[in-house]
């Protein structure tokens, strides 16, 4: 028969003792037990209380949802139907409600691409919701920043270029593109950003010192099914399959790096249990997490992230930079 392993149990024997748990788990099960009440003060006052981190003098949750799955960017590899069930099952309705558990659980911030259907967000704040917007955007054809405008006109708290544009800008000596960009939305008043798949990028912002408000990296090790053979190092897998090269590069580089570090793809687009992905991410630097939730996962990857941050704030954890 097999053993249920309750939430409570893996937390005592697990993260309390490490703040690591075994790799290559399976995907985030919806029948999994409720977590037991959070460990830190914040999380015993209330689901609305979360763990904080401060970006350019602003305080946001140190889980921030992904705006992926609702929608319906799924990478899925060669499963051609999933971005059209995702799409089905996140209508409009179903979108609102995420956003709003999310808020009731305390996520304070979601990060989206700013040329998505956004509409339920705005409805969001217009019904009171409170939950801040980090868009993401790339240049136009000519360079412009139309999708920078566009983002500030519809009330992102946060802009930042997306990986894809910033590594092209590299590839194309253009890379004064990335610097003009943070500096436009610093002076529209909004926190500036840098994404990037690619260290790359961030090496070379901080060769040219740069100096975004944060940096949106992508984390995750090899340890899963569909990950790059040993030998393959590209910066974004050739079948959507992987996102991250090296991660111990990647913590290496964060380790000298000053700015506050949203890491991303740090579940390798559900390839990582979560129990794995949020220890391996905090232990290794970053000070925000950004995942896509479904609803029905929210309240459990809350309660985790309450536990890992608990732990991996300890004085003795295995964190290797200190918090931003």
């Amino acid at each position: 028969m097999k053993k249920d392993i309750s939430r409570r149990a893996f937390v005592k024997s697990s993260l309390i003792a490490s703040a690591a748990v075994p790799l290559g788990l399976k995907a985030q099960d919806p029948s999994a037990p409720a977590a037991p009440p959070g460990l830190t003060g914040a999380s015993a006052a209330g689901k609305a209380s979360f763990p904080m981190g401060e970006i350019a003098g602003q305080q946001f949750s140190r889980l921030i949802m992904g705006g992926n799955l609702i929608a319906g960017w799924s990478h899925s590899r060669e499963l051609s139907y999933v971005s059209t069930l995702m799409r089905r099952y996140n209508t409009p309705a179903k979108i609102r409600q995420t956003l709003e558990l999310g808020e009731s659980h305390g996520i304070t911030a979601i990060n989206t691409w700013v040329m998505d259907d956004n509409t339920q967000i705005f409805e969001h704040w217009k019904a009171g919701g409170k939950m801040k917007w980090f868009a993401q955007v790339r240049l136009d054809a000519g360079g412009g920043f139309s999708q920078i405008r566009k983002a500030i006109d519809e009330g992102a708290v946060g802009i930042h270029l997306t990986g894809d544009a910033a590594e092209d800008l590299l590839n194309r000596d253009r890379f004064e593109k990335v610097g003009e960009s943070v500096e436009y939305i610093r002076s529209q008043k909004r926190i500036a950003g840098i994404g990037a798949h690619d260290l790359r990028v961030v090496v070379e912002s901080e060769r040219r010192k740069l100096n975004p408000d944060f940096y949106q990296k992508t984390l995750h090790t090899r340890d899963y099914f569909t990950a790059l053979p040993p030998g393959q190092n590209e910066a974004v897998g050739p079948h959507d399959n992987s996102w991250c090269s090296d991660a111990q590069a990647v913590a290496d580089v964060f380790a000298k790096v000053k700015q506050p570090w949203i890491a991303f793809k740090i579940l390798a687009a559900g390839g990582i249990h979560p129990r794995a992905g949020f220890p391996y991410a905090f232990n290794s630097g970053a000070d925000f997490i950004l995942v896509g939730m479904f609803d029905w996962q929210i309240a459990e990857d809350v309660e985790l992230a309450k536990h890992v941050l608990h732990v991996v704030g300890r004085p003795n954890s295995r964190r290797t930079r200190p918090w931003c």
